[in-house]
Parts: structure tokens; C-alpha cells; sequence
């Protein structure tokens, strides 16, 4: 695969850093495109590691590249599920009449 051989350069200043991340999320979508997911996570945690700005540039380049394309909204229930946190309190407030003006 064309990704393997990919280096990250070496840190030379905020300039490097954040050309390094560009490349670094290139490298991503390519791994992406080719189907190696795993890959391509990894490879976007390093990008945003080095500079989220830069991450952030290079997918709205892409999605601007791709004009027509609008991620599809959640469809069912399971899906916002999936994708949503649930919040359990692990404590519930007092019953009104034990509040004064002491609690």
C-alpha cells in the first residue's frame, strides 16, 4: 500500500507541525479510500494530535471537493442511540422539604 511508506517529518517549528498534520489526515483519507479503517483512525489521531486545525482544513477541503455529499442523519432509534451518551445520575437531589436554608 501506498500508505505504508509514509514518514512523519520532524518537528521544526508550528509551521511543520501543522504541514505534517495535513499530510498526516491525507494520508488518513487515502487509507480510508483504500479501505484500511484501522489505519485511518490512527492516522487522523496523530493528525489531531499535531494540530486539530489542520485536520479540521483538510476535511472541509475534501467535503468542499465533494460538493454534493451530506452525511446521511441517524434513521432509527438504535442509531441515535449509538451515537448518543445516556446520563445516569449516580445520586438524586433531596425531596423539597428536606432543602432549607442550611442545605
Amino acid at each position: 500500500m501506498a500508505n505504508d511508506q509514509f514518514d512523519t517529518p520532524l518537528f521544526d517549528g508550528e509551521d511543520n507541525k501543522h504541514q505534517s498534520a495535513r499530510a498526516l489526515a491525507e494520508a488518513a483519507l487515502r487509507a480510508e479510500e483504500e479501505g484500511d479503517q484501522e489505519k485511518a483512525e490512527q492516522l487522523f489521531r496523530q493528525a489531531e494530535a499535531a494540530d486539530p486545525s489542520a485536520l479540521e482544513s483538510v476535511l472541509l477541503e475534501r467535503r468542499s471537493e465533494h460538493p454534493g455529499f451530506s452525511p446521511q442523519p441517524p434513521s432509527s432509534d438504535e442509531d441515535v442511540a449509538a451515537i448518543s451518551r445516556t446520563m445516569t445520575p449516580e445520586r438524586h437531589s433531596p425531596p423539597p422539604e428536606a432543602i432549607d436554608e442550611n442545605y
